[in-house]
């Protein structure tokens, strides 16, 4: 089966930990990207999408199909509670971390930045969604652990009939390297996504990821006490079934696979504050075709081993 995915942004809001001063230099970072997004999103506004809506809650922040003829900005944030500390000693007692996400998202109809009353106004929301995802931090040795999860929801096109149960499962691995003050991780991933609607036919995919996560301390000029991590990743990401890309008004460009780099900023061993949110770190993310074409932007919130 082709699975037709057009993904412009991926924000998943989440990795919120404990409160800290730090980051006014992060927070004039982010603020600058954040200005990105007005400009990304209407110049994709021009494109009509065609991700199902009720794939919102695996592929974040972007524009969904919800039917022929209309379509939705989808906004997704994902609060968390995590209970213990994944840990393994020396004499081989393990133990296991739990983490309980909530992914939500909510779709607009419109989004056009010229028209903030429009946007915020009741009448402009399209979908909306409650998803219940749980996984376990197993480390199995000092080095090497697994992430499995498991997830179920339901999404509503609002004022309408149309609704639909998700699910998602997925297992992620990560096997850590030192080097000097440089920290490093080989990151892999299996999952299988899908939805079950109450009007047509239901959809699904599979995919396999691997890449590769660094992690290295610099210094601010003038500054003595502030120890900031510069993170950056690359990924690869290959889809079981061939996925379908709009890459114009009339163009569908088929892939099966994309490459994704990325470069963020954040504390060692505190979060980063932007107003009230608080993340592990906060950079972006691009995503490739391996025929070199820009397919996604997305912003970065955690290492890509954490869900």
């Amino acid at each position: 089966m082709v699975h037709r995915i057009h993904q412009t942004l991926r924000c998943q809001l989440s990795g919120m930990t404990t409160t800290h001063k730090y980051a006014q230099r992060l927070q004039a970072i982010c603020a600058c990207v954040l200005f990105l997004v007005p400009g990304l999103a209407q110049s994709q506004a021009l494109v009509e999408p065609t991700t199902h809506w009720a794939y919102a809650s695996f592929f974040g922040t972007g524009w969904y199909k919800i039917n022929d003829e209309r379509s939705a900005f989808v906004l997704s944030a994902a609060p968390r509670w995590t209970f213990g500390e994944a840990n393994i000693d020396e004499q081989g007692n393990r133990d296991i971390a739990y983490t309980l996400r909530m992914p939500m998202t909510l779709g607009l109809a419109k989004l056009d930045f010229d028209d903030i009353p429009g946007i915020i106004d009741p009448d402009n929301l399209a979908t909306a969604s409650l998803n219940f995802s749980v996984d376990a931090d197993i480390p199995v040795t000092t080095r090497f652990s697994l992430r499995p999860s498991a997830e179920v929801g339901y999404g509503t096109v609002l004022g309408e009939s149309d609704n639909a149960f998700t699910y998602k499962t997925e297992i992620r691995s990560r096997y850590a390297f030192e080097s000097g003050n440089l920290d490093w991780s080989l990151i892999g991933g299996l999952g299988f996504v899908g939805y079950e609607p109450n009007k047509g036919s239901a959809d699904d995919f599979t995919y396999v990821a691997a890449g590769a996560e660094f992690a290295y301390p610099v210094s601010w000029p003038r500054s003595k006490n502030d120890q900031t991590m510069l993170y950056w990743h690359v990924r690869y990401t290959d889809f079981i079934d061939e996925i379908e890309f709009k890459s114009g008004i009339e163009e569908l460009d088929s892939v099966a696979n994309y490459w994704q780099v990325g470069l963020a900023l954040g504390k060692e061993r505190e979060p980063v504050s932007f107003w009230f949110l608080k993340f592990d770190r906060l950079g972006l993310a691009y995503n490739f075709s391996t025929t070199g074409e820009l397919r996604g932007i997305k912003f970065i919130f955690r290492s890509m081993y954490d869900l």
